[in-house]
């Protein structure tokens, strides 16, 4: 479809080749669980307890089990989406995927796992450093060892965001002429 769309009618991701065998939404839940297994890993070399410990408590469960591994793949699932949502909207996609001066030499799968890198920054700094210290003070759920302002919450993150990008980019199919 041509960039030129009817004044009455909105874009949408497919109108820039965001279908693919699996669609947008479907790359970035299964973009947002593998970048939540690959931060997983990096918990578990840091802070082993995070996961199977901390994350339950956060909601009031019990730890134990391989509740919070689940609840740490619902999260990158989550994001995921709100990743592949935020990529494939119009304002966004025109800096990603059309040519800019200052990202020319850049293709559009390189621009995917670079705002998939910043994107896992910006869930560093939303999620670990502002959001969880105003809930653990709502619920009491505090855990000195829970990694927020650390390196290896900030390594997770960056992580998580460049596998999301790096699997997003390869799932969706992005046209030639938008230099796919």
């Amino acid at each position: 479809m041509d960039l030129l769309i009817m004044a009455n009618q909105k874009p949408s991701p497919v109108d820039y080749g965001f279908g693919g065998h699996v669609g947008w939404v479907v790359s970035g839940i299964i973009s947002g669980i593998a970048g939540s297994m690959a931060f997983g890993a990096i918990l578990g070399l840091f802070y082993p307890n995070v996961i199977s410990v901390t994350i339950p408590s956060l909601y009031g469960l019990e730890p134990g089990g391989s509740l919070g591994f689940w609840l740490h793949l619902l999260h990158g699932l989550i994001l995921g989406v709100i990743y592949a949502f935020v990529v494939t909207r119009e304002l966004v996609l025109r800096i990603l995927v059309l040519n800019t001066n200052s990202a020319s030499n850049l293709g559009p799968n390189t621009r995917l796992i670079l705002a998939g890198a910043i994107y896992g920054l910006a869930v560093w700094i939303a999620i670990p450093l502002l959001a969880l210290p105003v809930w653990t003070s709502i619920t009491g759920s505090t855990d000195p060892a829970f990694p927020t302002a650390t390196v290896g919450s900030l390594a997770g993150h960056f992580i998580f965001g460049v596998t999301l990008g790096f699997l997003f980019s390869i799932l969706v199919r992005i046209p030639e002429k938008f230099g796919g």
